[in-house]
Formats: structure tokens, sequence, C-alpha cells
């Protein structure tokens, strides 16, 4: 065996250590991946008379004491979204939407002021769909978690 194979071979073990390495590391970043506490993404769309929710909010609240957490999301042009980070634990959730008309004026004497004063704001949705919701859903660890509402 000359110098220049042993060096060969020397090249070749350590080119495979790395690549090793390389592969060990690449696994265990997969593996560590967050899990935010086992908080669960949410999507969906809601459709007001037909048509997308041009502007609302969408809200969840756990139905039980069980750890669940609360969450919501803007809806702009009939569209949710709440990443994991700050999504849901599996649980079950009573849903509310809210949208108000962004023209009702709380004193009527006064005009709406530039910055939007005096607007107050009534609720486009109906109480079934909000204030008096029944809407539930289940979110699961399984997912997908997607939750379409289409609201009369």
């Amino acid at each position: 065996m000359t110098h220049t194979d042993s060096a060969s071979g020397s090249k070749r073990r350590s080119l495979a250590v790395r690549s090793a390495w390389v592969v060990l590391l690449a696994l265990v970043a997969a593996g560590c991946a967050p899990d935010y506490g086992g908080r669960q993404a949410v999507s969906g769309t809601v459709k007001f008379k037909g048509q997308p929710l041009d502007d609302g909010v969408i809200e969840f609240r756990p139905l039980e004491g069980d750890g669940a957490t609360k969450s919501g999301a803007q809806v702009l042009a009939g569209k949710y979204q709440i990443p994991a980070e700050f999504g849901l634990v599996p649980g079950k959730y009573r849903v509310s939407i809210t949208a108000g008309d962004g023209r009702t004026r709380a004193n009527t004497e006064e005009p709406p002021g530039p910055t939007g004063a005096n607007i107050v704001s009534k609720d486009r949705i109906p109480p079934e769909y909000n204030l008096e919701s029944k809407q539930e859903v289940e979110v699961t660890a399984k997912g997908p978690n997607v939750f379409d509402y289409e609201i009369p």
C-alpha cells in the first residue's frame, strides 16, 4: 500500500463520516419541528348570503374545561386561517362569527367623524352564528381542521 492509497482511503472514510453526520443532523432536525403544545392549525371559508364575507371575525371557544384554548382570526375575502402557533388543541369548540356593518351611528343627530367616531357597527351576522351560536366543531390531532360556513 502506498502513501497515495492510504490518503485516498482516509479521504473516503472522512467523507463517509461527514455524510453520516449530515444525514443524522437532518433526521434530528426533522423530528424537532415545533409542536406548539399540540395546537393545530385551523382554516376555512365563510360565506354570507351566498358571497364570501368581506370582513369579519371568527372565534373558537372551548366547550369543556379540558385545557383547550380559545383562539380566533380575522375573516378577509371569505377566508380565515389560524396557524398552529396560535391554533387550537384537540377538543370541541363553539364557533361564533361577527361582522359589523361599519356605518351605524351611535348618535343619529351627529354625523360620523373623519376617524370613524360615532360609528358602533351593527352586526350583520344572525345571532345563531354569534351571540346565540350553537355552531360546534371538533379539532383533531390528525386534521385537517378545515371548517367552512354558509350563513343565510
